[in-house]
């Protein structure tokens, strides 16, 4: 072959290469997000555009009531001191084994991007220890004592869409912060973690993140009156009343008993710990007052709105991993500082709550607006588009505009292609971002608009 041709093939192929990766190039952001200003980046701009602010949505007979209805209609959350404490095994055998099913008919990369096969999956088999499972499971109890990820299969691995996008890890489920309460259903055969419900979901967590009890020192941690809820984006936890031997922090929303001795400035906490058999034990530690919050918050929408900016500009991170949120985690943070209880994905979120609308990919954009402007209620509702979930804050100039945790967003760049414009935090926009690309603007991509209230 002549170097001409050669060099002319090596060039064609690197310029097909090039066209073929090309979607999945990403550009940053704009650092103001379009159609916004300094102003809407500040809770008191959307306060005060909202005609009741301070109405109460549900009081505090009407959260739990609400709580019930996703729990028990919808199926969507658990309530550990109503369940039952026996669960079928071939049940819990079922759904492991469809688990793995799923991720085998994919086309998922490990962290080398080498694709898992049928070898890698027999090993989590092996791990998962289907044999150890009884006909009848007698639940374990117990609370989680600090921060730990929830994974969809027994492995530290992570499995990805693309080869190398290590931010997108398929077995990343969810995260949980210290006094989580967990009821257990089986052990791994290595004894190094323990398939577990969480009151938002259920997956694999390290055993030794966990603190045993039995039933009613649960049921006793749990009911402990009075009680602090985080308040802090990220809410530090301390040994001593002077605020200087760190333990973690506590992400917003998380619940802990009071211990009663506090000052103006510091609050004492009931924290879960473990002896060196693994059991529960009651540790008093320390936090900030500013950083709690005696109590659940009043559901108002200026408490939601107050709460959903002090995670501005906080990092997207998919599954909660690294003690950050996604779409779905950022809301579920929110809303748990007022008492309400959401489910873990943006797809379950979207079902909870009273639905104002349904939307069809033929539904004019006009009809979305209108609900909006109509029967929304800024800081109460909730948007959700197909993989992604947002709270409402309110109309603007005839837009309505979001409060979200988003990875990216579509732009048109010609000749009908796309580029990625990479976000990667929580910020305001209004529902314009993607409009013209392929996948459509977030407006004409919303399936449903619910306000969270009975």
């Amino acid at each position: 072959m002549k170097k001409t041709h050669y060099f002319l093939l090596v060039f064609c192929l690197l310029a097909a290469a090039g066209c073929n990766r090309e979607e999945k190039l990403y550009y940053s952001s704009p650092n103001t997000i379009p159609n916004t200003n300094r102003q809407m980046q500040s809770p008191g701009f959307w306060i005060a555009r909202n005609n009741c602010a301070d109405k109460v949505i549900l009081d505090s007979a009407g959260i739990p009531l609400f709580n019930s209805k996703t729990e028990n209609e919808l199926k969507l959350i658990k309530d550990f001191l109503k369940t039952c404490p026996i669960y079928a095994g071939n049940e819990l055998s079922s759904s492991l084994r469809k688990q793995i099913d799923g991720f085998l008919r994919q086309k998922l990369y490990s962290k080398s991007s080498i694709r898992a096969g049928e070898s890698f999956y027999r090993e989590i088999s092996r791990r998962i220890n289907f044999e150890a499972i009884p006909r009848q499971i007698n639940a374990r109890y117990g609370f989680i004592c600090c921060y730990v990820d929830q994974r969809l299969l027994p492995t530290d691995d992570i499995l990805t869409v693309e080869p190398g996008d290590s931010a997108f890890d398929e077995l990343q489920n969810s995260s949980l912060d210290i006094g989580t309460p967990v009821v257990i259903l089986h052990e791994s055969k290595d004894n190094a973690w323990v398939y577990a419900h969480s009151p938002a979901g259920s997956g694999w967590i390290k055993k030794d993140d966990v603190a045993f009890c039995g039933f009613n020192e649960f049921k006793s941690f749990l009911e402990k009156a009075p009680f602090v809820v985080t308040v802090s984006a990220k809410s530090d936890i301390f040994w001593d009343s002077e605020l200087k031997k760190h333990i973690d922090y506590a992400r917003m929303g998380v619940k802990l008993p009071l211990a009663g001795n506090f000052n103006s400035e510091v609050v004492s906490v009931f924290i879960p710990g473990q002896t060196k058999e693994g059991k529960l034990v009651e540790r008093i530690a320390y936090m900030r007052k500013a950083d709690v919050n005696i109590g659940y918050l009043a559901y108002t929408p200026r408490n939601i709105i107050q709460q959903a900016f002090k995670l501005l500009n906080s990092p997207y991170s998919w599954g909660g991993k690294n003690g950050e949120q996604d779409c779905s985690g950022f809301v579920q943070e929110v809303f748990s500082t007022v008492g309400v209880i959401l489910p873990r994905n943006s797809a379950e979120q979207g079902k909870v709550g009273r639905l104002l609308g349904n939307f069809s990919e033929k539904t004019d954009n006009e009809s979305k607006v209108r609900i909006l402007d109509k029967q929304a209620v800024g800081g109460a509702a909730l948007l959700r588009l197909k993989g992604h979930i947002l709270i409402y804050l309110g109309m603007y100039s005839g837009r309505p505009y979001v409060i979200h945790e988003i990875h990216a967003y579509r732009q048109r760049q010609g000749l009908g292609k796309d580029i990625i414009r990479k976000i990667n935090r929580t910020v305001v926009s209004d529902l314009s971002l993607g409009e013209g690309s392929r996948k459509g603007s977030l407006l004409d991509r919303i399936v449903s608009i619910r306000n969270i209230a009975g």
